[in-house]
């Protein structure tokens, strides 16, 4: 008798699994709470990689935090 069901692929033994859980607060990250609501959620991989992909092409992105800090730096060396 045949096996049923699709036959494995050939990339799976060299797959590498990375789990991420992220915390999205309501008002904080609104943008990304509408991202992932707008995914359907088998698709859900593909877009966080094509993300990513299109973020790291565009160099390393600051958060808040550190902008302020590097604000804060550069005034203190303006005369």
């Amino acid at each position: 008798m045949a096996r049923r069901g699709r036959p494995p692929s050939p990339r799976t033994a060299s797959a590498r699994v990375v789990n991420i859980k992220l915390r999205l607060y309501p008002g904080e990250d609104d943008d990304l709470i509408a991202f992932f609501g707008g995914i359907i959620p088998r698709l859900r991989a593909a877009c966080v990689k094509a993300a990513l992909r299109s973020g790291m092409q565009q160099g390393a992105v600051l958060c808040d935090a550190e902008k302020d800090a590097l604000v804060d730096a550069l005034e203190g060396l303006v005369l």
